[in-house]
């Protein structure tokens, strides 16, 4: 897998490779290099994450998943890319389209779920990675509802790629009708805020004269984040925490012993179902 940022046409302005490596970590080094190479990474405001972000973090991850789990593994000269210019992120993997169409050429609300990978896909279904089967193109469309500029998806027999446009200097829609149609994902935020304040605060309660209060508050941010459906690792918590991996797998212990997160498996976090 090979990541590149540069200008809009120019040479490379940072790049990295990884090989040998699990295809979870992949994911990991992904996002943590969109995240570190975006102008206004994904953060936490209030209640809501990634509003401000250049590139909203639900999108990245359906298409970085989708990239690992539904490339095509048989060529073994081809491999992931994840290449960043000032106006957009493009998102490449071998092989195109299972049944021999074309992304581009059908409604891209109605494109039916095809798996290349059966086993690769079970596991990122079971670790919580991917989410209900066919709803992962609309959800990086409607992460783009109030953007004049949107995804775009292409294929051909050799590849598939996905730009997601820089939100950051894309342009806002304006006219009120197009802003008061709300998808149905978007309708389902006021019961997703009702759920994260319920685990914020059993957070606070459980890490009361546990934890410093700027510790508690870091623990807030990243369940905003991760919530309790997604996992994450040590290094995300080193680099949330900015403290070294080794403080991160104690503070991670003491969470633990605390109730607030549950280990997977190894390396593989939860913050905790109430």
């Amino acid at each position: 897998m090979s990541f590149e940022k540069g200008e809009i046409d120019g040479d490379a302005l940072d790049d990295q490779e990884f090989f040998g490596t699990s295809l979870i970590m992949l994911l990991n080094n992904a996002e943590a290099f969109i995240r570190n190479n975006s102008k206004n990474p994904w953060t936490v405001q209030g209640m809501r994450r990634e509003e401000k972000s250049d590139y909203p973090f639900k999108a990245v991850r359906e298409v970085l998943v989708n990239a690992l789990i539904h490339r095509d593994y048989q060529n073994m000269g081809a491999e992931v890319h994840v290449d960043m210019y000032d106006d957009r992120m493009e998102i490449s993997s071998p092989g195109g389209m299972m049944n021999g169409s074309r992304i581009q050429d059908l409604d891209l609300r109605m494109v039916p779920s095809m798996r290349r990978n059966e086993i690769i896909s079970d596991i990122f279904g079971r670790l919580h990675y991917m989410d209900r089967r066919g709803s992962g193109i609309r959800r990086i469309i409607n992460s783009y509802t109030y953007y004049k500029n949107k995804p775009i998806f292409y294929s051909n027999e050799y590849f598939f790629l996905v730009s997601l446009p820089n939100r950051g200097i894309a342009s806002k829609i304006k006219d009120a009708t197009e802003e008061t149609q709300l998808t149905g994902e978007e309708t389902q935020l006021t019961g997703e805020n009702v759920h994260l304040e319920v685990l914020m605060t059993s957070i606070r309660q459980k890490c009361r004269n546990k934890f410093r209060a700027g510790t508690v508050d870091k623990f807030i941010k990243l369940l905003i984040i991760y919530e309790d459906k997604y996992p994450f690792n040590r290094q995300i918590v080193a680099t949330q925490f900015e403290i070294s991996e080794n403080a991160a797998s104690r503070l991670l212990k003491k969470a633990i012993d605390c109730g607030i997160v549950r280990k997977e498996k190894r390396g593989v976090y939860y913050f905790r179902v109430l």
